[in-house]
């Protein structure tokens, strides 16, 4: 019988976890979970024994308001504990994707095009997912008898995207820029992949979550600092809020990138691997400050913002993202309609930039972006100046209203 005392049972089903090759940044997520959700609960409760009740009051107090991916992070996590009090086992919730071997002439192909694709510096997970799509493509094309690339037909191409039940999309990406890699490395006369020249996959268009200057005004003022965790909670919001900076840069940043003499930040972004150089505002530089003679806890870790708890580990991104999404939620500034991640922090300050009249170029920089093009997405939702885009409809004269007998309204 397993003891359900919470601690007890917390540390019971990590072992479990832990035997069961789960890796540790998961183990650490829903340890995470457990210890800021419902431990914390259940000493509010005054209440030592989990139970299915107990996990499900706890559910039913927090999820209201969550984002749709923390509820659901909220729920696996609960469930999981349950499931292990009652069964004594963990229950994985997602298969492990099956890759293929790249065989024959067509997957030695593969492997020189993924590369190819290292050698243009594409990100490591990039390049995994396009072997993993493209090791179905060789495996699909092998099961139709196709083994030589003087074999692949456009049909047989169109056949297979057509036939994938899952990733269609991505399937058709990768596919369209391996072909385009046969046709330019000589080993097709044509690009075989031209059947898949367009995009058939209507795909929904989402407009970014924006808020002016007095709403991220408002929630700045509304982080609480007295405590260790608002110090450091305020310097991160400041640092997504009036930088900019992805989540995933926030993650990495060091103080070695902190330039204090010349006022600067200096990193690699983590997405692009490009380099950004940004201004070390005074309000974020005297946030840093205070954060680290009188919240940081003493650690060797080089990265700057750190958990509260013992023991201390650089923050993830998910637990960034939490810090951010909490304030956004208990800031009072109205979020109905819109997302609230560290996200539209990043898309409020180039609207707002856009509304002081900040040239794209200039934004681009700010943004770590590699072009222009990619930051013109924001002129979107720049609704003042395309308001003075907007054309005035010409007065039309009465005569021709009435012009052969008012036929007009016939």
């Amino acid at each position: 019988m397993i003891d359900n005392s919470i601690q007890s049972l917390i540390a019971c089903c990590i072992e479990q976890m832990r035997k069961d090759g789960y890796a540790e940044q998961c183990i650490e997520t829903h340890r995470r979970r457990w210890q800021k959700g419902i431990v914390s609960f259940m000493v509010e409760k005054q209440t030592v024994a989990f139970t299915t009740g107990v996990g499900e009051a706890f559910l039913s107090k927090i999820l209201p308001g969550l984002a749709g991916p923390t509820q659901r992070g909220h729920r696996r996590s609960i469930h999981l504990l349950d499931e292990f009090m009652k069964t004594g086992k963990v229950r994985r919730r997602i298969v492990k994707l099956v890759e293929h071997p790249l065989n024959g002439e067509i997957g030695k192909i593969v492997e020189e095009h993924l590369d190819w694709l290292k050698s243009q510096r594409r990100r490591d997970l990039t390049i995994h997912n396009h072997r993993r799509l493209l090791s179905y493509f060789v495996e699909g094309l092998s099961q139709k008898g196709i083994h030589h690339v003087s074999e692949l037909t456009s049909d047989a191409i169109v056949a297979f995207v057509d036939y994938t039940q899952t990733c269609k999309l991505e399937h058709f990406y990768a596919i369209r820029q391996f072909c385009a890699f046969l046709h330019e490395r000589g080993y097709t006369r044509t690009n075989p992949g031209y059947v898949l020249a367009r995009n058939n996959f209507p795909q929904h268009e989402k407009l970014p979550s924006v808020y002016d200057s007095d709403e991220i005004r408002k929630v700045e003022d509304s982080i609480e600092q007295s405590s260790a965790v608002g110090k450091r909670d305020y310097a991160i919001f400041l640092m997504a809020s009036r930088l900019g900076l992805r989540i995933s840069d926030i993650a990495s940043l060091t103080w070695n990138n902190i330039d204090w003499d010349n006022g600067k930040i200096t990193l690699y972004q983590s997405k692009t691997k490009n380099p950004v150089e940004l201004p070390l505002l005074k309000d974020i530089g005297e946030a840093l400050v205070v954060y680290a003679r009188n919240a940081r806890p003493k650690s060797l870790h080089k990265e700057v913002f750190l958990s509260a708890k013992a023991p201390y580990r650089p923050m993830t991104r998910i637990s960034l993202n939490g810090v951010i999404t909490r304030i956004m939620q208990l800031s009072g500034v109205d979020t109905s309609n819109r997302r609230f991640g560290p996200h539209s922090m990043r898309h409020s300050l180039a609207s707002n930039l856009l509304r002081q009249g900040i040239p794209i170029p200039t934004i681009s920089s700010v943004l770590g972006h590699d072009s222009t093009q990619a930051t013109m997405e924001y002129l979107r939702i720049d609704v003042t100046n395309l308001k003075e885009c907007v054309l005035d409809v010409p007065l039309v004269d009465e005569p021709f209203y009435v012009q052969k007998g008012g036929v007009f309204y016939d």
